[in-house]
């Protein structure tokens, strides 16, 4: 009998052992995971910051900080931000050639201060001259109270020159930007 009470405590024994291993790991899978969690929300704050925060910052330089606002229901608006400065910026998307064009369109009371862009699919050296700073740099000083078009000036849009070669995405651009608007517009804006 003693070799069967033996081996009653060595399976004893060994269930502890098990029991006592299935419990730390438990408890380190459960601290790593907790630990990840913080990280990962952590890396999700400085992923929006890298895609987006400092451009934010280029339309906006005197803002200390930016709030993502409820957006209204418009095709191709993607988000909102307030800068604490009172201004706007309104990332936007629509179709140019190659793809989506999507823009960071900033607004304040006086109108649109700048257009930066977030991404883009279209031709280098063709659709991307519709791209450049100096054409978006045009659209600066635009008024919200009307949209703006590359057809003849009507009393609803103003007037906006395309880039040769690039009507696609000079379209694309001014879509985005008449977005902007429409969603400022909405906001309560002019």
């Amino acid at each position: 009998m003693p070799s069967s009470k033996l081996r009653r405590d060595r399976l004893g024994f060994s269930f502890l052992a098990v029991f006592a291993a299935v419990i730390v790991c438990t408890l380190v899978v459960s601290g790593v995971r907790f630990a990840a969690t913080d990280a990962l929300a952590d890396a999700d704050v400085r992923l929006e910051q890298a895609q987006g925060g400092e451009q934010r910052a280029l339309l906006f330089p005197d803002a200390g900080s930016f709030e993502k606002v409820s957006a209204p229901d418009i095709e191709g608006l993607q988000s909102v931000y307030q800068a604490d400065t009172g201004g706007y910026i309104f990332e936007v998307s629509s179709d140019g050639y190659a793809g989506p064009v999507t823009l960071m369109v900033g607004i304040d009371s006086t109108g649109v201060v700048g257009v930066q862009v977030v991404s883009h699919s279209e031709t280098d050296g063709i659709g991307t001259n519709a791209l450049t700073e100096d054409y978006l740099g045009s659209f600066a000083g635009t008024a919200t109270d009307m949209g703006v078009t590359i057809e003849d000036a009507s009393g609803d849009a103003a007037h906006v020159d395309g880039v040769s070669g690039a009507t696609f995405t000079s379209t694309a651009v001014i879509e985005d930007v008449n977005i902007a608007i429409e969603a400022y517009q909405s906001l309560g804006g002019n």
